[in-house]
């Protein structure tokens, strides 16, 4: 007899519990609900499908806007470059304020693991999409003159440049083995101690693998890759001999994507792998244009005409390829690792920052244009 009471005093509990839960819940999904004062304490994550139009269309667009991206000298890959220059580039075709903050662990800090990502008053907000979202929430489009037909166009074309030029960068970086342990590996793992620098690489390719082979590009060779490079281009470049950017003269989000990609592309040191690929990006007269129309909005000066190989390029006597790579060797541990932690040189490469934060290009690589050794310098 005592114990149905009991029984049902604790079911109305723990349902009173349950409800109250669900209202908490429910609060912090919507942290717009609180007041303005008390919102610069809290941080949001956005992305495309939480962005509330009515409220963020009401902030004007702040002057302490952050970019967040890794180190461009020392650590930043490939795929990674085309995307953080593909949102400078939109922000500044917006003319709206921002400034790039590099954090080694940026990619780490996004919310969706990819970089770059903006924090815009208490926003994270990460990706081109999401981004360019958010920013027509705040009463900025590039696309506001485009009639329907054309926006579905210029998605299509955006998806087409994701889906190809995108994949070609991840498949160059992880897939093929010589760009893989000679520029990959040490740049991925270069702000970190070993054997993080090991794992944290090894892990990242098992994850970029997994991520092509489910979409078909693992089982491609370097040929494959640049054929669906040349078809690609040849759909862009027919649409760029008409007019100097996509949609008539004035860019969109379509021109900064494709502008990230063609210039990291063109611009970044690499081996015989990237090099054909920049070539054959090269073929096409109006992308390369395209892209040099809008390399002045970044303050870009360099000539993506001219090859850009890696220093060791001219010095490597043997290529690896798929079946001569042995996973074992990512967790050998080399004689510059090997050492007290309190070496000097090691410390070097952890502590040395210039009045930019960022590290001393003096303890990496140079990088030969041609046959010229350049060494870039503050």
């Amino acid at each position: 007899m005592s114990q149905k009471p009991t029984q049902k005093k604790g079911n109305k509990t723990k349902g009173h519990r349950v409800k109250s839960n669900a209202n908490q819940k429910c609060k912090f999904q919507i942290p717009f609900t609180l007041k303005s004062e008390d919102l610069g304490n809290v941080t949001a994550i956005m992305n495309e499908k939480n962005v509330d139009n009515a409220v963020l269309g009401q902030e004007p667009w702040p002057d302490d806007v952050q970019l967040f991206q890794p180190y461009e000298t020392e650590q930043i890959l490939l795929p990674d470059m085309a995307n953080c220059l593909a949102v400078q580039a939109f922000l500044k075709m917006c003319q709206l304020k921002f400034t790039v903050a590099y954090r080694v662990n940026a990619e780490d800090m996004s919310p969706s693991g990819r970089v770059p990502f903006i924090k815009c008053g208490a926003c994270l907000v990460s990706d081109l999409e999401p981004i360019t979202s958010f920013v027509a929430n705040k009463g900025t489009s590039l696309t506001s003159h485009l009639d329907p037909s054309q926006k579905s166009d210029m998605r299509a074309y955006m998806s087409l440049v994701n889906n190809v030029l995108g994949n070609a960068e991840n498949y160059l970086i992880w897939c093929d083995n010589e760009t893989y342990s000679k520029i990959t590996k040490p740049r991925y793992g270069s702000v970190h101690p070993f054997p993080l620098n090991h794992i944290l690489t090894y892990n990242k390719r098992k994850t970029v693998i997994k991520r092509l082979t489910a979409l078909g590009w693992y089982e491609k060779n370097l040929d494959k890759v640049y054929e669906e490079i040349d078809r690609a281009c040849n759909a862009l470049s027919e649409r760029l001999e008409k007019a100097d950017y996509f949609f008539g003269d004035k860019p969109c989000e379509l021109d900064a994507l494709i502008f990230g990609h063609v210039y990291s592309i063109l611009s970044t040191p690499c081996f015989k792998a990237g090099a054909n690929l920049a070539e054959k990006l090269r073929k096409f007269e109006p992308i390369v244009n395209h892209c040099k129309r809008i390399m002045p909005l970044l303050n870009l000066m360099d000539k993506i005409e001219l090859p850009n190989y890696h220093k060791s390029y001219f010095n490597e006597s043997e290529e690896l390829t798929n079946s001569d790579f042995d996973f074992e060797s990512e967790f050998i541990c080399s004689d510059s690792e090997s050492g007290d932690v309190d070496t000097p040189d090691l410390q070097d490469c952890g502590c040395l920052f210039n009045e930019k934060n960022t590290i001393y290009e003096a303890i990496f690589s140079p990088v030969l244009k041609g046959n010229e050794c350049i060494f870039i310098k503050e």
